[in-house]
């Protein structure tokens, strides 16, 4: 079995073909990754070791990869180091990542696909890691194994049901593909970025600009179809393999097996209007726009408004700011209304223009950026106070940009709303009382320096240990995983961490599907 990496915290850019790591970074990240072992509390043995220590690439023989081309016949297409295709597939969005080069990528054109290639990596004791957008902020959706790119099955499609309309999404669809099908006037809640993908957004939650209307993805997911570690397929849904789809809601991605097609219930915006708002202040203004926002929320009983908040440091083109980006579904004038305390902190950018919910849409989606970055989380159940908001503010201004693309920030995603009216245990994601998702991170350049990411890195664990004290808290977001994180399963999963892992056991009781945060990868006190 091919070692996996556990925290895999190295230097971006310092390989550019298909070797593999230098000895000095293959120490830097096995000394980590020891550290990161010891304080997550893996299991014991060969468990510990073969998901904290890394290995160099390793491959089974050419007459193996040879049989797997013609196994997927016109399932997939296998692609190896140096083939046509290989390295523009094999780079993750997360460039903090992109030394780890998979021994092979198989992109899978069907359901038929996914199960040749789970059959073909058991037979040969290869790895497997299943890949839809590739952004995994823990580097969980990369490999030196197998990896198998779901993106070719990016298919939406509508259906009714019992009266009720559905989309139809495919395992390698992302939000985009979802947004590009404008036609069917049909809409779950999906996240802010256009190639991250629905199965991983999904499968950890589900964070957006309507989760607050009409709750997280995953609230939305009535139905899947996965490939077991046995190459078997199956459905899970509320009739058949209900636990399996309880999983799926907020579980985590690679843990039960590999998503190829998910069922949502959606909801008509063919007649919507939404505002949108993109507004830019100085950070000195952040503890009153922290303030006014909260009281803004707490107001509105609709859940019509929806923001995301955001601390920046300085970066060489701006100083340290602060950004309100948003929508409310309804017109500019009641809008402006709710907004008037904030409006009269005089942004510096004010861009607020009411227009059909699909534009809006648009707009909010984020930039395509290739970077490095860390993101660390954090689910408080209360609002931070004043003091909180001016550590916040401290820190911007403190950051200090040490090379092109290097940033810091603070970002803050409100919740509550819909996603407050499901009950912790009923889906696999338990932090239903969090007001608001922190995200602490930075990003820097795919070829920054030691120096800048180990600045970088130390600058946002001050942040986060800060506000983890000040909020009382370590509840954690899955879909922004964090290597470093202690007791991580506590942190993403709660209570609900122990069902999670007698559903891992019943559908993957050999821990095929695994990576350094898998389900079952932890020793869990009752």
């Amino acid at each position: 079995m091919i070692k996996r990496l556990g925290w895999r915290g190295c230097p971006m850019g310092e390989w550019t073909d298909e070797r593999a790591p230098d000895r000095r970074a293959m120490l830097r990240l096995a000394a980590q990754a020891t550290v990161a072992g010891l304080g997550a509390g893996l299991l014991p043995g060969a468990a510990q070791a073969a998901e904290s220590i890394p290995e160099a690439p390793q491959s089974p023989d050419e007459r193996a990869w040879r049989e797997l081309r013609g196994l997927l016949g016109e399932g997939g297409r296998l692609r190896r180091p140096g083939e046509s295709g290989y390295l523009e597939t094999a780079l993750p969005k997360n460039r903090r990542y992109a030394n780890v080069r998979p021994a092979g990528i198989v992109s899978c054109r069907s359901t038929q696909g996914v199960s040749v290639a789970v059959r073909w990596a058991r037979k040969h004791s290869v790895s497997l890691v299943p890949r839809s957008g590739g952004h995994n902020y823990a580097g969980h959706s990369t490999t030196y194994g197998l990896l198998v790119d779901l993106s070719p099955m990016n298919s939406v499609r509508p259906r009714r049901t019992a009266g009720r309309p559905r989309l139809i999404v495919g395992g390698g669809a992302t939000n985009s593909h979802v947004y590009q099908n404008q036609r069917y006037d049909l809409y779950f809640p999906g996240g802010r970025c256009p190639g991250v993908g629905v199965a991983g957004l999904t499968l950890g939650g589900g964070l957006g600009f309507n989760d607050r209307k009409w709750g997280m993805t995953c609230d939305l997911l009535t139905e899947t179809e996965l490939v077991l570690p046995d190459g078997t397929v199956v459905r899970a849904s509320e009739r058949e393999n209900s636990d399996l789809l309880w999983a799926c809601q907020g579980g985590g991605g690679g843990n039960f097996g590999i998503n190829t097609e998910f069922t949502f219930g959606a909801v008509d915006v063919s007649r919507l209007v939404s505002t949108v708002f993109d507004l830019t202040f100085d950070a000195e203004h952040g503890v009153a726009l922290l303030r006014s926002l909260r009281e803004i929320i707490e107001r509105d009983r609709r859940h019509d408004f929806d923001c995301r908040l955001q601390f920046s440091g300085a970066n060489g083109r701006t100083g340290p700011q602060v950004n309100v980006l948003g929508h409310y579904l309804g017109r500019r004038a009641p809008l402006e209304r709710l907004l008037a305390e904030v409006l009269a902190l005089n942004p510096t950018r004010r861009f607020i223009d009411e227009r059909g919910f699909w534009r809006s849409q648009e707009y909010l989606l984020a930039p395509a950026e290739t970077t490095a970055l860390v993101s660390k989380s954090l689910a408080p159940s209360g609002w931070p106070d004043d003091d909180a908001a001016e550590a916040i503010v401290d820190w911007t201004r403190r950051w200090r940009s040490r090379g092109p693309g290097n940033t810091g920030y603070v970002t803050l995603f409100a919740m509550g709303g819909a996603t407050a009216e499901v009950a912790p245990r009923d889906t696999a994601f338990p932090h239903r009382n969090a007001k608001y998702i922190f995200d602490i991170g930075a990003r820097w350049a795919q070829n920054a320096s030691d120096y800048v990411i180990d600045q970088s890195l130390a600058a946002v664990t001050e942040m986060y240990d800060d506000l983890r004290r000040r909020a009382h808290t370590s509840a954690a977001y899955v879909n922004f995983p964090d290597p470093a994180l202690r007791r991580w399963w506590d942190a993403y999963y709660g209570p609900n961490y122990h069902r999670l892992t007698k559903i891992k056991q019943q559908y993957d009781p050999t821990r095929f599907f695994r990576h350094a945060q898998s389900v079952g990868s932890a020793l869990t006190v009752m």
